[in-house]
């Protein structure tokens, strides 16, 4: 992400070669390692390139084999933990996917997904990677796989002479498979805010003090955020920053970013979860 939000981590060294989504991680590497591609566009589209090369070689039989060992609720699953940052703009594509969709809709949708979400990852990129884990799959208008749909090539017939001319190429439709609905469905933002807010319960004040900013009309800049937490007594040890509620937020779907951050509906509802926390920070104790 571009916007001045929580990835003040980010690195200009050229670290991402080989980078695959779907490749296991720790948990520590995990967190917030796709959107470090848009440190540098270069790198980052570099490393898409390869990317893309890896796919069209895990295309070929041997490649195919490998890819599909592991299940792909499992694949589905590392794809949007390793994609945390874009996890909405997946689950969108899903959604809208539910119907055959042509790759020119859904290019669409994830353009008004990202519209204030800069990404280096295309439509194309991200249908790609969904398909590389089985959540989507290339179809006709019908819903007919694509790979049993046959262009007949258009016989012309040039002073006399016929021959054979090929066709335009259909256009690509995609489709969610049963995995990609089921993860759509499991997806529970509301489940993961209740379970963050009560495991982070004693910094319950900073997250509503944040979620009363954002609820603002046009919401809250992160300047604004970072003046109203760090200095608390609550985040100086452990050290934490505001950052780091705003990116705890933002995966819990209670924020969202559109030239500011602003409160969505189920950070609305985390507001009335929190109703009870002091209104206050009291230091805690070393």
């Amino acid at each position: 992400m571009t916007h001045d939000s929580t990835n003040q981590h980010l690195s200009l060294e050229p670290d991402y070669d080989g980078f695959d989504p779907l490749e296991d991680f720790d948990d520590d590497e995990t967190e917030g390692r796709a959107d470090e591609f848009v440190a540098t566009v270069s790198a980052a589209e570099d490393a898409l390139a390869r990317e893309t090369a890896d796919a069209d070689a895990d295309a070929t039989p041997s490649g195919a084999s490998v890819a599909c060992e592991r299940p792909a609720e499992e694949r589905i699953d590392d794809l949007l933990k390793a994609m945390a940052p874009r996890r909405t703009v997946l689950l969108g594509i899903l959604a809208a996917c539910a119907q055959p969709q042509p790759a020119s809709a859904v290019k669409a949708q994830v353009d008004e997904l990202q519209a204030n979400n800069f990404s280096v990852y295309s439509a194309a990129n991200l249908c790609s990677l969904l398909e590389k884990a089985g959540a989507l799959e290339r179809v006709t208008a019908d819903g007919d796989p694509a790979d049993d749909a046959e262009i007949e090539p258009e016989t012309v017939v040039v002073d006399g002479v016929e021959y054979l001319e090929a066709r335009e190429p259909v256009e690509t439709y995609w489709l969610a498979t049963a995995p990609g609905i089921a993860a759509l469905e499991a997806d529970k933002p509301l489940d993961r805010l209740r379970a963050l807010l009560e495991e982070d319960a004693a910094y319950a004040p900073i997250y509503q003090r944040i979620l009363n900013l954002c609820a603002a009309d046009g919401g809250a800049a992160t300047p604004a955020i970072n003046d109203a937490v760090d200095h608390d007594p609550l985040v100086q040890k452990p050290r934490f920053y505001a950052p780091h509620f705003i990116d705890r937020l933002e995966k819990c779907d209670a924020l969202v970013w559109k030239k500011a951050w602003c409160i969505t509906d189920i950070g609305r509802t985390g507001l009335d979860l929190l109703a009870d926390a002091p209104a206050t920070a009291a230091s805690k104790e070393d």
